[in-house]
């Protein structure tokens, strides 16, 4: 579609993908994140207003679906059983971290407001109060766990603590994106009671149907992945047409594949769509930003010395009243010091029911980007930041080791894929090496191996190996050995050499044991960088031969 005097939709989103791509080279350069790089691009094209005039409105629908297919993808991630392991006191202190910060921040500015006062960094009005207090009390999911991943500090008990609040804030924003959607509706209790049913049917049918439907399918991969996007886009709609958005119909769906074991392979496949749709939506946003002023930055910097303040005054407390130290109750809320990208979805929001102005998104939106820029050097020196504030406060301890995410996994084996070769493996194994199947993760796409792997004493997940983030998602970047057990004939879409380079570029420390079926394809596999090789068909032609001898030397009359 053209529009007179600018650019069509298509060829408006192959210039802000264009312009996304060159600034987040420039950004990783300068080590920042990604989304600062597509927020920026924004407001460089939102100068060239003339030429984007017609598409926009149009680009900001369409990215729209970043939103939701991440609540998606947070619904089937979400998973609240960790917390507990930490113990009950750590647990509630988890779970009521951002209730309490943003009940905090709205008595806050109830007591501003009713003082005539206004506090730099917060609402100027009662009706964006909620928003700025839900934008203060949540920290941002992918960046905290690309820059933890990036130090191998997800591991780690203040690594831990941190994701697992993450997790928790993710329930909660859910919570308060319901609340501002049904607030001054009028129709308040229709709404919810209409999100409850819907969710009660949700998972009813999910657990009815989904599980038959996606077993079915799953020796296809790529069907199983357009399933699980038609059932996320049914139900999207579904809550859509009700009055509510479709990002909490999408993670409602989310949350009803939550527990099949595809989960992993369609998270993997779907991210990349997510990851799309999201640099698009954040282009968009920073298109519709107006130039930053002096007065809308000085807002933003004090909303980010408010939420780095709230998270030691409120959560660092509740840590160490837990048992947990004053390095990880100190070094976690430094990690979660951050607005988080979802306060985007709650302006977005705001401004299309009128309760926020454009200089309150402004201020949220700004205040995201530098609390941002804080974290990419605040999270890799959180242990020493930590260690000094404890210092000055009179409590001295030695700053943990990082754990290095996944080596200590007890299945530093993985096998990809499993036909006859893995099942002779597993075999002797239990045979002559049975302490070690417990240790072995089988990545199999074929359901009906499942039961016979587990079986074995073998652990087992659903993927496709030929996918790279299906692999990096089920551990092999933890694993020490990785095998490929079938041979470039029985696999689909994939070889032993694509799978070696797949392996290596995910995790350089494994050793990786291919399968061949010539000498001389070994022997490239080796030099390519495989630990070992090998070869049934050559390997069996002795066994053959040496039959073949016996059987010539037998004496006669023997069958």
């Amino acid at each position: 579609m053209e529009h007179s005097g600018g650019l069509g939709l298509v060829e408006a989103i192959g210039v802000a993908i264009v312009a996304a791509a060159a600034l987040a080279v420039v950004f990783h350069r300068l080590k920042q994140p990604a989304l600062l790089a597509f927020i920026v691009a924004g407001l460089l094209l939102g100068r060239f207003g003339d030429t984007f005039a017609g598409s926009a409105v149009e680009m900001r629908e369409v990215s729209h679906l970043g939103l939701v297919f991440l609540l998606f993808l947070i619904g089937m991630e979400m998973d609240l059983r960790g917390i507990l392991t930490l113990g009950p006191r750590a647990a509630a202190a988890i779970l009521l971290q951002a209730p309490l910060s943003i009940g905090v921040v709205l008595a806050i500015q109830a007591l501003a407001q009713r003082a005539g006062a206004h506090i730099p960094g917060l609402a100027g009005h009662s009706d964006a109060t909620i928003y700025f207090a839900v934008a203060a009390s949540l920290g941002s999911t992918a960046v905290v766990v690309k820059l933890l991943g990036d130090k191998f500090d997800l591991g780690s008990r203040a690594g831990r603590v941190t994701v697992l609040t993450l997790v928790a804030q993710d329930v909660w924003a859910v919570v308060a994106l319901s609340w501002v959607l049904a607030r001054g509706s009028g129709e308040v209790s229709t709404l919810l009671s209409g999100a409850a049913l819907l969710a009660l049917a949700c998972f009813t049918i999910g657990a009815l149907l989904l599980p038959r439907v996606l077993e079915r399918a799953s020796a296809t991969p790529d069907l199983v992945a357009v399933i699980a996007l038609g059932w996320c886009f049914v139900w999207a709609e579904a809550f859509r047409r009700v009055g509510l958005s479709a990002e909490l119909g999408a993670l409602a769906a989310g949350l009803a594949i939550g527990r099949l074991p595809q989960r992993i392979e369609i998270l993997a496949r779907v991210s990349s769509l997510r990851d799309f749709f999201l640099a698009l939506f954040f282009v968009a946003l920073g298109m519709s930003l107006p130039t930053p002023t002096t007065a809308v930055l000085g807002q933003a910097s004090a909303l980010v010395l408010l939420v780095v303040v709230s998270r030691f005054v409120l959560f660092s407390p509740s840590l160490l009243a837990a048992g947990l130290g004053p390095i990880v109750s100190l070094a976690a809320p430094i990690n979660l010091a951050q607005l988080s990208e979802f306060s985007l979805l709650l302006v977005s929001v705001g401004m299309a029911k009128g309760a926020l102005a454009p200089s309150d998104a402004s201020v949220i939106s700004y205040a995201l980007m530098l609390s941002v820029i804080l974290s990419t050097y605040a999270i890799p020196a959180n242990y020493r930041i930590a260690a000094a504030l404890a210092r000055v406060a009179g409590r001295v301890e030695t700053a943990p080791e990082p754990v290095a995410a996944g080596r200590a996994s007890d299945a530093p084996i993985v096998f990809l894929g499993y036909y006859v070769n893995a099942e002779a493996i597993a075999r002797t194994l239990a045979r002559d090496a049975p302490e070690l199947l417990p240790h072995i993760l089988v990545i199999d796409f074929n359901l009906r191996n499942h039961p016979r792997i587990r079986a074995h004493g073998m652990r087992v997940a659903y993927g496709d190996v030929s996918n790279p983030d299906s692999l990096r998602r089920n551990g092999v970047a933890g694993a020490r050995v990785v095998v490929s057990t079938i041979s470039d004939a029985f696999l689909r879409g994939i070889s032993n050499a694509a799978l070696l380079d797949q392996v290596r570029a995910i995790n350089r420390e494994a050793l990786f044991v291919a399968t061949a079926p010539t000498e001389d394809e070994a022997r490239r596999l080796v030099s390519r960088g495989a630990f070992a090789c090998v070869s049934p068909p050559i390997e069996a032609a002795a066994v053959y031969v040496r039959a073949i001898r016996d059987a010539i030397e037998a004496p006669a009359g023997i069958r």
